[in-house]
């Protein structure tokens, strides 16, 4: 054999070795894809259940869809990893993100603690969820509780206070809003000593800190998150998705604009297909969310295989997702921008309406 010959089939070989490596060789990312949405004023995927049931109250047949949406994660488990040659499919795939495997799963935590955790995201963002949306509608709760929905973990805070303890009092005044905290956190001297009386699992204690500095306004700070959570007498809402199965807390909006539709006559969507993401906790306060990309291409006629293909007309976005959601969506698609539960309800009344006067990215 000549030696082209033997050049060609050598360098033949290595592409071959090569390409056998690239499709098993395992890295340290995971691939991020469109996931299943799911429609908040229908069943439960795969089952019979409405997605949102309620009694006690009056509910109302709606017309339209409001899509909560969802980003799948690529192998799955912590434990797993994509080849080589997966990853750099994904790369190239403008419906894909490839992200450092630390991103998902912090490599101090087991793949079932992950999971543990994302499910109690999602528990919580059912309940902030029914709570938010009970009080927009004028529900009066029978109790009420502030929570730390997170602690700062640079804050002295940190060391003796805990994400969902229930905050009963503050330098011995009763704490029943986040104002009541507020005021009087802000008559403590920064550096200056602070008790905070909690209800942790049940367990009622009394635990010591200091007061910090708010880097931005340089006002006295707590160093926490606060969140609500509230009971109704006769109301009762139920949300069938289980948390094991869709986890993390960025459903927790279309929840409770899910909700909000059932008990409001005619509904809020007139009709519309209409998808969304984010935060909310239970002052109705929307928040940002991870994969934005993702979720605009679920409902963009990009979603799994084995998922109906759904195609949004809007699609509500946390306003801190605002830039890239718009880079993501299609022109078809019109990217609202919602801060609030008061704004997002108002662009769909002016969407069902017929008006444009909502807040676009």
């Amino acid at each position: 054999m000549s030696r082209r010959g033997i050049t060609l089939l050598v360098a033949a070989g290595l592409a071959l070795i090569l390409g056998v490596l690239a499709s098993v060789m395992p890295v340290p990312y995971v691939i991020l894809v469109p996931g299943p949405p799911t429609d908040t004023l229908g069943a439960v995927p795969g089952g019979k259940d409405p997605v949102i049931s309620v009694t006690g109250a009056k509910t109302y047949d709606s017309g339209g869809q409001l899509y909560l949406t969802t980003v799948g994660v690529e192998p799955g488990p912590c434990d797993a990893h994509p080849s080589l040659w997966q990853a750099m499919r994904a790369w190239f795939d403008s419906h894909e993100a490839v992200e450092p495997h630390q991103v998902i799963c912090p490599p101090d935590q087991s793949s079932q603690s992950v999971q543990a955790q994302n499910a109690n995201e999602m528990t919580q963002s059912q309940r902030d969820a029914m709570t938010a949306a009970l009080l927009y509608l004028g529900y009066q709760p029978v109790t009420r509780q502030v929570i730390l929905a997170s602690v700062t973990s640079d804050a002295p805070s940190a060391k003796v206070l805990q994400a969902g303890d229930i905050v009963l009092a503050v330098d011995g005044k009763p704490v029943h809003s986040p104002e009541d905290l507020r005021a009087v956190v802000g008559k403590t001297p920064i550096g200056g000593p602070i008790t905070v009386a909690v209800d942790r699992n049940g367990k009622k204690l009394v635990v010591h800190t200091t007061v910090t500095q708010d880097p931005s306004t340089h006002r006295p700070l707590l160093g926490v998150e606060l969140d609500q959570n509230a009971t109704f007498a006769k109301v009762e809402v139920k949300i069938g998705i289980d948390p094991n199965d869709v986890g993390g807390p960025s459903a927790g909006l279309m929840f409770t604009l899910g909700i909000i539709d059932k008990m409001t006559p005619g509904g809020l969507t007139g009709g519309k297909t209409i998808a969304g993401t984010g935060t909310i906790d239970g002052f109705g306060q929307v928040g940002p969310i991870g994969g934005i990309q993702q979720k605009i291409a679920a409902v963009s006629g990009y979603g799994p295989s084995n998922a109906p293909r759904v195609h949004a007309s809007y699609f509500l976005a946390p306003a801190s997702e605002c830039a890239d959601a718009v880079a993501a969506a299609p022109k078809s698609l019109v990217v609202i921008r919602v801060d609030t539960l008061s704004t997002a309800v108002a662009a769909l009344k002016s969407i069902k309406a017929g008006r444009t006067d909502y807040p676009r990215c």
